[in-house]
């Protein structure tokens, strides 16, 4: 038999502990009414709610790593805790820093993109840099044509490639120029908000915790045959392991949750740089009809990753040169439905009818164009 004297022997690091975990619960629902249910109010309260989550992530994360660290150092020393601690966080940190600094080159080659080569696209690679000076950015984006039939549209880059948007054929094809300006005005967002560096900075916390644990569950299982004591139980390092496992995948969703938030701010951006909101209500709008009756388009994109972080996925449905439905109705259908708190949980963006309304506040406050164009 094994006991627990060690951990009850520091039960006030575990207080603390149980305060840091209270604090992220206390920041997010300061930042939203509930975790993953809330919506932005106005761009105030979502820079207010993206500040409050960063800060309640990196400051619980990293308690939960030293009040793990300090623990084990009580029984093994505080170099062999502060060693493993640190040599799986530099781990983690080598791995996400390789794969940021690599990641255009791998992007370029798997959705074969390319640079402009008509005067339809070369006059697009025109606009974005319009938007990216208007954005205010120092150097503007290389637009990429990527040759995929899905329609779509992604921010991409690192400081060894530079920055890219990347447009694919099929959004090209059916979506209406004005439209795919609007969502070259999101992806600029991306980039203007380096998104990529925050969400890059935020997932370490998540990814060290997982990997501590892994590292603690292994460690106790093939420790087997060592000192039993209750001071240093193998089954007892497993067990706190397995804990940490599943404190990393909690605070993944927290990081997704900040994740969809930037995807508010984004939208804000295109709204701003645009001045036409509504542009970018009628892409989502467009987006939503077209997977929710399309499920072969949305398996597919799904299949290729086309869904998935910092993208936006604008499949439409297109018959003789027009489309089979009044968008501006749509758009005004779509913000009336309900969403689902579980559904957002598991995704990257937020519903679609939350970024509408969203867009429409916007709209209201900042004085720009009427919700709904005549």
């Amino acid at each position: 038999m094994f006991g627990f004297g060690w951990i009850i022997a520091y039960w006030w690091l575990l207080v603390l502990e149980g305060v840091a975990v209270s604090a992220v619960v206390a920041l997010i629902s300061m930042a939203a009414p509930r975790l993953v249910g809330g919506e932005p109010r106005s761009l105030a309260s979502l820079r207010l709610s993206m500040a409050l989550t960063a800060v309640a992530i990196f400051l619980a994360g990293v308690g939960l790593i030293a009040g793990v660290a300090w623990l084990l150092g009580a029984r093994y020393g505080v170099s062999a805790s502060g060693g493993l601690a640190l040599s799986v966080a530099l781990f983690v940190a080598g791995l996400m820093v390789l794969q940021w600094l690599f990641s255009p080159y791998l992007i370029n080659a798997l959705y074969r993109t390319r640079p402009p080569e008509s005067l339809e696209e070369e006059e697009l690679q025109v606009e974005l840099e319009r938007i990216a000076r208007a954005s205010g950015l120092k150097r503007p984006p290389r637009l990429r044509i990527a040759e995929v039939d899905v329609p779509n549209a992604f921010s991409y880059g690192s400081p060894i490639a530079g920055d890219y948007v990347a447009v694919t054929r099929g959004l090209l094809r059916i979506m209406p120029r004005e439209e795919v300006v609007a969502v070259l005005g999101h992806e600029v967002g991306h980039l203007k908000h380096r998104d990529v560096s925050w969400i890059l900075a935020l997932s370490l916390i998540p990814l060290a915790i997982y990997y501590l644990g892994r590292t603690l569950l292994w460690v106790g299982l093939l420790s087997g045959g060592g000192d039993r004591d209750e001071e240093s139980s193998p089954l007892l390092l497993a067990l706190i392991g397995l804990a940490l496992i599943a404190a990393g995948v909690v605070f993944k969703f927290l990081v997704a949750h900040f994740n969809r938030l930037r995807e508010y701010y984004a939208d804000a951006h295109s709204a701003l740089v645009t001045g036409s909101p509504r542009l970018l209500q009628r892409a989502l709008a467009r987006i939503h009809v077209a997977i929710r009756g399309n499920p072969r388009m949305a398996a597919e994109a799904a299949s290729k990753g086309l869904v998935s972080q910092l993208f936006i996925v604008a499949p439409l449905i297109e018959v003789s040169g027009g489309f089979l439905y009044d968008i501006d109705a749509v758009v005004e259908e779509l913000k009336t439905e309900d969403t689902s708190p579980l559904e957002e949980l598991f995704a990257s963006h937020p519903p679609v009818p939350k970024r509408l309304r969203f867009l429409d506040r916007i709209a209201e406050r900042l004085g720009l164009e009427a919700p709904l164009l005549p």
